[in-house]
Order: C-alpha cells, then sequence, then structure tokens
C-alpha cells in the first residue's frame, strides 16, 4: 500500500510540474477562478496524500529498519550463517531504498503545500469579488468560501451563498502580492532541482535570504528534560531514567517525577529546552520563498547588468577581450581533448598563449594590472546587484506586510507570507535594520517598483506594533494601512504623501488616521489624560 501511495504522489507532482502556472495574465473573473480553483484543488490533494503518509509511517521510515540491527545485535538473535550475510545485506539496502523514496517524497509533498500556499495567498490579496445578485463582497480567505465540491472533494465550480454564479472582479491595489513569483514557485515539490539552476550569486543570496526567515525569537522554556537515578523494586539496583515535563509544570518537575517513578527517584540532571520560533517557522516555505523571489529578482538584473558593468569598469574593452578569449579556449579544448583532465589542461594552455599574444598576461603567468582590477571590480558589482536586489525586495514586501496589516489579521491569515510571525520580539526586529542602497532602489525604480529608502524600518515597526496594543487596550478600529502610512510619516523624513503613495493608501484616509493617533497619542482634556493613564496601567 505504501508503494502504490508513493507512485501515486510522484504522478501527482509530475503532473503538476508539467502544467506551469502563469498568473500575470489574470485580466478577469474567470481567467483569476481558473488559476485559483486549480491551485487550491491541488493543495486539498496535496494536503490528504501528506495525511496518508503521516499516517504510515512516512515521517520516520527508518525506524523499523533500526528497531531490526538492533534486535539482530541482541543475543536473542539466531547465529548468523556467512552464506547468508550477503543476501541481508542486499535485503537491508533495499529497505533502506524504500524508507529514502518514502522520505523524499513526503518532503517533496510538503515543498509544494508551502509553495501552493503561497500562490494562494498572493492570489488572495490581488482580488476582490463582488455577487452580481446579493452584493457580498468576497476578499483574502474567504475567497475559497465560493467553491463547490464533488463527493471527492474535489473542486467543480463556483457558487454565491445566494445561489447565483455571476460576479464583479476588481483588483485590490493595495495588497502585498506580486503574481509574477507564482511562474517561479516549486509548486510540483522540486524545489531542490530549482535550487541547483540557481547562479553562484543566487546560492550566495539564497543562503542570506533563508537566514532573514530564519531569525528566531529570543528563547522561551518549552520542556525540562529530567534524567534520574531509580531505584528497581524487584532487583534492588539503580537504574537511570530520562523524562520530558512540559514547561506549564517546571516548578513541580520533582513532584511529577515522584508521581512517574516512585519517591526513590533521584534528581542527576536538569536540562531546560528552549523553543525559538522563526520569523516564518517552516523551512518548506523559507526554501519556496527564497527561490522564488531569487529567479525573480535574477530575471530583472539580468535584463540590466551588461549596462550597469561598464559604468564601473576603466577599460571594458580589455574585459570583453579577456572574456572572449576565455570562451575561445573552452570552445577548442572542448573539441581537441579527449578527456576532462586533458580538456582542463588544454584549455589553460590555450588560455594563456592567447593572453599572451593579446599583452593581457605576462611569462610569469601574471595578469595585466589594470584587466586584474577591473575584473574584480566586475565581480564585486555582479554580486552587490544579484545578492542585495533579492533582499531588498524581500524585506520590503515583509515591511509592508507588517505596516498595512494588524495583529489579527496576521494571527488568523498570513496570506502570502504562511507560517509568518504575528509580532516581532527585539531579536527579529534586527533583520530590518538596514537601509537600502541606492543604486538597488534606482534599479527596482527602473522596473516599476514602487519602493524608496526607509532609514529606520526597525523603528518604524517597532512603534507600528505599540500602536496594535494601545488601540487593542482601548477597543479601537483602525484602517491599518492609513496608521502605516502615519507611522512611516512620524518615524522616517517622508512626507505623509509619499508613505501614503508606497502603501497604496488615500492620501485623505492617512490624514484622518493622523489627527486619530494625535487624539490618542496627545489628548486636549484632562479627562482624555486620566482616562488613558487608567488604561495604559
Amino acid at each position: 500500500m505504501s508503494e502504490v501511495l508513493v507512485k501515486h504522489a510522484e504522478t501527482f507532482l509530475k503532473d503538476i510540474q508539467k502544467k506551469p502556472v502563469i498568473a500575470e495574465g489574470i485580466e478577469d473573473f474567470d481567467s483569476y477562478i481558473e488559476i485559483y480553483s486549480y491551485l487550491y484543488d491541488n493543495l486539498t490533494k496535496l494536503q490528504n496524500l501528506r495525511n496518508k503518509m503521516e499516517i504510515r509511517g512516512f515521517t520516520s521510515p527508518f525506524a523499523a529498519i533500526k528497531r531490526f540491527n538492533k534486535g539482530a545485535n541482541t543475543g536473542n538473535a539466531p547465529e548468523i550463517i556467512p552464506d547468508d550475510v550477503h543476501d541481508q545485506s542486499r535485503h537491508a539496502q533495499y529497505f533502506r531504498i524504500k524508507a529514502s523514496n518514502k522520505k523524499n517524497i513526503l518532503d517533496q509533498v510538503k515543498s509544494a503545500i508551502a509553495s501552493h500556499k503561497i500562490a494562494i495567498g498572493h492570489l488572495e490579496e490581488y482580488g476582490t469579488f463582488k455577487c452580481n445578485e446579493c452584493k457580498q463582497k468576497y476578499t483574502k480567505n474567504h475567497i475559497q468560501d465560493l467553491l463547490t465540491y464533488d463527493d471527492d472533494y474535489d473542486v467543480t465550480g463556483f457558487m454565491c451563498e445566494c445561489g447565483n454564479s455571476d460576479f464583479t472582479f476588481e483588483e485590490t491595489v493595495s495588497g502585498i502580492c506580486r503574481l509574477e513569483l507564482i511562474k517561479y514557485l516549486p509548486l510540483g515539490g522540486e524545489y531542490l532541482l530549482k535550487r541547483s539552476q540557481l547562479t553562484r550569486y543566487s546560492l550566495e543570496a539564497y543562503r542570506d535570504i533563508t537566514k532573514i526567515m530564519k531569525q528566531e525569537k529570543r528563547g522561551r522554556v518549552k520542556s525540562v528534560t529530567v534524567i534520574a537515578k531509580v531505584k528497581d523494586e524487584k532487583t534492588g539496583k539503580w537504574v537511570s531514567k530520562k523524562a520530558n515535563i512540559d514547561y506549564a509544570d517546571e516548578h513541580n518537575y520533582e513532584l511529577e517525577l515522584r508521581k512517574r517513578y516512585g519517591s526513590n527517584a533521584r534528581i542527576e540532571l536538569l536540562q531546560f529546552n528552549h523553543k525559538k520560533p522563526s520569523l516564518i517557522n517552516d523551512k518548506y516555505v523559507q526554501n519556496a520563498l527564497a527561490i522564488a523571489y531569487l529567479q525573480y529578482t535574477e530575471n530583472i538584473v539580468n535584463n540590466q547588468i551588461d549596462d550597469i558593468i561598464p559604468l564601473h569598469i576603466r577599460n571594458m574593452d580589455k574585459v570583453n577581450k579577456y572574456n572572449r578569449i576565455l570562451e575561445q579556449a573552452r570552445s577548442d579544448a572542448s573539441r581537441l581533448a579527449r578527456e576532462a583532465d586533458e580538456r582542463i589542461e588544454l584549455e589553460e594552455e590555450l588560455k594563456y598563449l592567447k593572453l599572451k599574444k593579446e599583452n593581457l598576461i605576462n611569462s610569469n603567468h601574471e595578469l595585466d594590472r589594470g584587466l586584474k582590477e577591473d575584473l574584480a571590480r566586475e565581480v564585486k558589482i555582479r554580486k552587490h546587484y544579484y545578492i542585495d536586489t533579492t533582499k531588498t525586495i524581500i524585506l520590503w514586501d515583509l515591511f509592508k506586510y507588517y505596516m498595512t496589516t494588524s495583529e489579527n489579521r496576521r494571527n488568523n491569515y498570513s496570506g502570502p507570507f504562511p507560517n509568518l510571525r504575528p509580532t516581532l520580539d527585539s531579536n527579529q526586529i534586527k533583520v530590518f535594520d538596514r537601509v537600502f542602497s541606492k543604486d538597488i532602489i534606482q534599479l527596482l525604480h527602473d522596473n516599476d517598483e514602487n519602493i524608496a529608502i526607509i532609514e529606520n524600518m526597525k523603528e518604524c515597526i517597532q512603534y507600528k506594533q505599540d500602536l496594535e496594543n494601545k488601540r487593542k487596550n482601548l477597543h479601537l478600529k483602525s484602517n491599518q494601512a492609513a496608521c502605516g502610512a502615519v507611522v512611516l510619516n512620524k518615524k522616517s523624513n517622508i512626507s505623509l504623501n509619499k508613505a501614503a503613495d508606497l502603501l497604496y493608501v488615500d492620501y485623505e484616509e492617512a490624514s484622518k488616521e493622523k489627527v486619530e493617533l494625535n487624539r490618542i497619542e496627545k489628548p486636549s482634556t484632562k479627562k482624555a489624560k486620566k482616562f488613558l493613564e487608567l488604561i495604559n496601567k
């Protein structure tokens, strides 16, 4: 049964990989709902597959092999006949391969689930629907309420609660979404393949981006591990026992230990286990987001890097000549050499001869000084643009998301960033303690990106979180995006009009929010001051 499940999952994932999702061409309700229903149907099936796999032990498939090996090593095991050793080794290898296949396919299914959640989150941020009959609006995660299903829970169509199937589609301008990212997501679980296709600069950027998303909260105690000596009543010997006790009982760990092992238990070691949740607390979401953002920004840089590099190089003719010689040497060596080792040696020799002929290298195999400096400068420029562009885009999107949403919204629905932490502590908020480079911002402006240099993003997010807590205590509702614009205006050197434009907020709404915020922070009457003092106690 497990083999059938593995084959079914492999076939389903391959079918998804063969059908790329191009979402940026969405123009109306029909094109939107076609892609949305396809992704949501896939997500439901993938989650069912994951549940079946977990029930059948795919999460720890090597456990059975370990138990078998443990049993074979005990004294109760029958004597091994030398002629059977080869057969047993072959059988063990067969079971290890089967266990590895189970682990890998579950890994791919979980990756596909994370990618589908991200894609659906971007779609839900992008559009709003209104029923033309009852005028009810469907936004964000309520869009899934439109879908209809058959007995097997496959998506069959869409319908409003009133029974109408005629809808008006509206694009949500303020939504934090990038439909262009969807085609780069490993929807078929092929994140390892996509990661292997990244350039060397993108691979370095990949590590930096996942490090940002793995930024951990300050540790808090999750459980207590207790190692104790317990006297066996039958043999009278002292035996070591290990117990895990929940953090809720940490003050009563001795009492809990006595309940489990009796009054003769003696504590030898206490270990407090800390839980450190990440900024995005799911490794599959981290991988999918990193790959998608990297490939998206890689295309942006590719389109302009050849125009940018000559602006920073002293002698571009020499650099072009050097690159041309390298390509010719590589091509000639591949054509003339028979073996790999011979090809490498021949390529080096041809490269030296061609460079010597052009006076770009001396007899000591030292490159021309000016050329060497220009080549080093070129590498530095490429590294800067390929790495920092991706980091800038993903940090900007995360920053906008925190600035335009409430804690309650992030708790219940994280949209394009599944498993995102709803609040940040002082350690996690450090990821925003940076200033974007002017040249990267200019590159993004040239690609119609609405972005700006914010000198103190960290303080902006901290202030926004403080306001959310204050409003929660006062039971006040507010326009979160407008509130974010006011925070940007107060904590940075950006005008309210520019801040509203960056967060896609109407300027008048931002102005009203600023008046309300001043009223809360600076009450004009004594009664209001007294009331706020009582609330904040």
